[in-house]
């Protein structure tokens, strides 16, 4: 595990560091007051929101950026070779500065200068958030299903890592603000270089299908986007205190457990794609809301509150960010076409929830909140159900079953002639050899592929475990000790057939 660890980590380093830096930097600008200046919030004085005024802005931005992406990708088909261009990743990074140094600045004067500066660094912060996002999951789209699920926990763990020495240790504002802009050129410079898939082309029919999955993409990240945010300004405890018990503790509570969760459902679940978004969000947005009809007025309740929702979006960020790069690469698309879909849900999600946010905390009474809450509530989960079933987004189903023939001779020789049926072949001959089970073969096929143990786990819906075990069945029965021996063996063993494949 250590060797495989060391391995990941020095071949994929630019993508975890870049990627950690993007997320950190979007957790300092917008999710907390890294760029506030001042040492310590105001104690005992009821908040003026203005945390979420900024996360309101940068929302609506962000939806208008993700609009235009989408337009560039219709009428642009070959944009996303422009993604590894260096202009686009200075202007990405420029962008980010410019609106750190806004926010900042809003920040320096709260009682006189917010509201006259906060509408144009959030306004450059959403846009950047959708440059940087399209520029990553490029990058990211090019790692096959074991890496990407190594690189991106990984960076989360990083961008965690570097937030919170970077809010536990801040003397000033301007020092968080050279951090955060180093970030902002560090990612944007690691992102250079790599392979990227090529744009995917499917023709007017396969692009028709693609858009309809790509709707209920943008609808379960809207729907999620909403309830987080909604709830994050429910949430907010009325008097602001120091940033240890109003956001350090539940943000770390909810990065070490939401980690926890992650390698658990890496292990235990039977795939990891979009819907992982909704299977993990859904009982935690219902258990955000405990603490909440139990005492809305008590301040530690809301805290735990807060907590669980943070636990929430990293579930969906999650979810979206895995789910997203395996559908690119599994089934074709346009990234900036996607991942500007993407920005839209989540900039609109944002922009409607903490909208809603706002007039609940500011014009209702406890009932009246309570109320509102569960009626949000009943229609996420709704949503949720409605679109997050999509069998676009389920990638396993792709080999024909064994023992079964198509009844179209034509079918049939084109299904003969497909790489799947010569290492099935391939696999069948073990099985006859070495006394592999039903499954066991199954497995073979996938591996003379050349295919990685978490895609074989999406494939064929059975956990990683399962898949472990299967594997050192095959090889235990084969005698061999790796992958690579096992296809070695396969080639030798099928003769013509070997040098085919």
């Amino acid at each position: 595990m250590i060797d495989r660890f060391r391995e990941n980590l020095s071949a994929h380093w630019r993508e975890t560091i870049g990627f950690a830096l993007f997320l950190a930097w979007v957790y300092c600008a917008l999710f907390g007051c890294g760029l506030s200046s001042a040492k310590e919030p105001i104690a005992c004085v009821p908040t003026t929101y203005h945390l979420e005024h900024i996360w309101l802005t940068c929302g609506l931005f962000e939806a208008l950026g993700g609009i235009a992406g989408m337009l560039i990708a219709r009428k642009l088909p070959g944009v996303d070779r422009l993604l590894q261009n260096t202009r686009l990743l200075t202007v990405a990074a420029v962008v980010a500065t410019v609106g750190n140094c806004f926010i900042w600045l809003a920040w320096f004067d709260r009682m006189q200068l917010f509201h006259q500066v906060f509408v144009i660094g959030s306004a450059l912060s959403g846009i950047a958030i959708v440059l940087f996002a399209i520029i990553w999951s490029a990058r990211l789209r090019a790692l096959n299903e074991a890496r990407l699920e190594f690189v991106i926990p990984c960076a989360f763990t990083v961008s965690f890592l570097l937030y919170f020495v970077i809010l536990l240790t801040k003397e000033s504002g301007l020092v968080v603000l050279l951090l955060v802009a180093a970030m902002c050129f560090g990612s944007m410079h690691l992102a250079r270089g790599g392979d990227a898939c090529p744009p995917f082309d499917a023709g007017a029919e396969g692009r028709a299908a693609g858009h309809r999955g790509l709707r209920s993409f943008t609808l379960l990240a809207f729907a999620s986007w909403v309830q987080i945010a909604f709830f994050r300004v429910l949430s907010t405890p009325e008097l602001s205190g120091n940033r240890f018990t109003h956001y350090l503790i539940p943000f770390s509570f909810a990065c070490v457990t939401s980690l926890v969760m992650l390698l658990l459902c890496m292990r235990m679940s039977r795939y990891l794609n979009v819907s992982l978004a909704y299977r993990w969000s859904l009982p935690l947005f219902m258990l955000s809301y405990v603490p909440i009809i139990i005492d809305y007025g008590n301040v530690d309740l809301r805290i735990l509150a807060y907590a669980i929702n943070f636990l929430g979006m990293f579930g969906v960020q999650f979810g979206c960010w895995i789910g997203a790069c395996k559908y690119l690469r599994r089934k074709g698309g346009g990234t900036v076409d996607l991942f500007s879909r993407y920005a839209l849900g989540e900039g609109a999600g944002i922009f409607l929830g903490s909208l809603g946010g706002l007039f609940a905390v500011k014009s209702l009474d406890m009932q009246g909140i309570v109320a509102l809450s569960i009626a949000l509530m009943s229609l996420v989960v709704f949503v949720a159900m409605a679109t997050g079933f999509n069998p676009n987004w389920v990638f396993h189903g792709s080999h024909a079953p064994r023992g079964r023939a198509p009844e179209d001779p034509k079918a049939a020789s084109a299904s003969r002639a497909a790489p799947e049926a010569i290492f099935l072949d391939e696999a069948v001959d073990l099985q006859n050899r070495f006394g592999l089970t039903e499954r066991e073969t199954d497995v073979a096929a996938l591996l003379l592929e050349g295919r990685s143990r978490p895609f074989i786990r999406d494939e064929l819906t059975v956990s990683i475990n399962t898949v472990s075990s299967h594997v050192r069945s095959i090889f235990s029965k084969c005698g061999v000790h790796s992958q690579q021996e096992l296809i070695d063996l396969a080639r030798k063993g099928s003769g013509a057939g070997g040098e085919e494949a």
